[in-house]
């Protein structure tokens, strides 16, 4: 019950033109995934390469996402660096879950949550977003979160 009711909040908390809106999607087929992109976020920047991009969303948000081959590392390796190299840039890690195949991970950096998920995916690769919000927009961007994180699966390898 408990949360039915923090998520039924949310809902009415979220803007309705962002449920109104259709979510985008986003791929990079050299790494063999999907994502879908939020509504009111707006492509910021493409990687060079081709690996992945920016969007900047409302009130400050900036989501990343992207490919990474895990040159001959394990996937549980490969997130534990990422792990270890944002505690070092002063994130706060309060959630962590990581199985071989998928992993999440949450903190607090000043007045910014950051979420983290990353999916393993064929040929040694992973695809990673990673959100960062304002701490006061946790219960909105909840069932964001959500949305994206079940948004983010293996295609095209």
């Amino acid at each position: 019950m408990k949360h039915f009711l923090a998520a039924t909040i949310a809902l009415l908390l979220m803007p309705a033109h962002a449920l109104a809106q259709e979510w985008q999607p986003f791929g990079v087929e050299r790494f063999g995934f999907i994502f879908d992109v939020p509504p009111d976020f707006v492509l910021a920047q493409r990687s060079e390469i081709g690996d992945g991009a920016t969007f900047e969303g409302p009130d400050g948000a900036l989501l990343a996402v992207w490919g990474v081959d895990l040159g001959g590392r394990n996937f549980r390796t490969g997130i534990t660096n990422q792990m270890k190299e944002d505690e070092s840039e002063g994130l706060e890690i309060t959630y962590r879950r990581l199985t071989d195949d998928w992993a999440s991970y949450s903190g607090i950096n000043g007045g910014l949550i950051r979420y983290a998920r990353a999916i393993a995916v064929c040929g040694g690769r992973a695809a990673v977003f990673v959100i960062d919000y304002k701490r006061g927009d946790k219960i909105p961007y909840d069932p964001i979160v959500t949305r994206m994180v079940r948004s983010l699966k293996q295609e095209g390898c």
